[in-house]
């Protein structure tokens, strides 16, 4: 069961005091981009900006907000000295120590907690910059033969496994 005071629970009310626009702080000294439903929203270094995302209900932006703020906390987690200094603990590459071999990468929500709070302060103020997610065709991600011909042939979403492994 998920801890009730943990600042990523889902909310189901919004806040006392909300006046109608959410907003989310980049406190870090880089921009940084959050991805939802297909769209990059860029949050500029060190500045406020308001999300307006009219296909979306209040408490869901709520809780996409949050979401940008534990993605930033990650980003600027791994950046941390506590971070370095885990990921010294495990040694140099080809000297790993065998006991603290995943040490560097875990981490709990206590340690992006101070980030996430970040997010959710107020910074000056700027423009968030929305634009669609450039991507590729699936096919362009698989692996290919000699000859330049697909290893794996891509089958549509509509199409039965079953089917297609029963006609190979």
């Amino acid at each position: 069961m998920p801890d009730e005071k943990s600042v990523l629970k889902y909310e189901t009310i919004l806040p006392a005091d909300f006046d109608g626009t959410f907003r989310f702080s980049n406190p870090s000294k880089e921009d940084f981009i959050g991805i939802w439903g297909g769209k990059q929203h860029l949050f500029p270094a060190e500045s406020t900006v308001p999300i307006i995302m009219s296909e979306h209900s209040p408490l869901e932006i709520q809780n996409i907000r949050k979401k940008f703020a534990k993605d930033l906390a990650e980003r600027e987690f791994y950046k941390s000295k506590s971070y370095k200094n885990l990921q010294g603990q495990e040694g140099k590459p080809g000297a790993r120590t065998m006991n603290s071999i995943h040490q560097a990468a875990a981490y709990t929500l206590s340690d992006l907690e101070p980030y996430i709070q970040q997010c959710l302060k107020p910074l000056p103020m700027a423009t968030l910059t929305v634009k669609p997610v450039n991507r590729q065709p699936l096919e362009n991600h698989l692996s290919r033969n000699d000859d330049g011909d697909l290893n794996t042939e891509a089958i549509d979403r509509k199409t039965s496994l079953v089917e297609k492994a029963l006609k190979s």
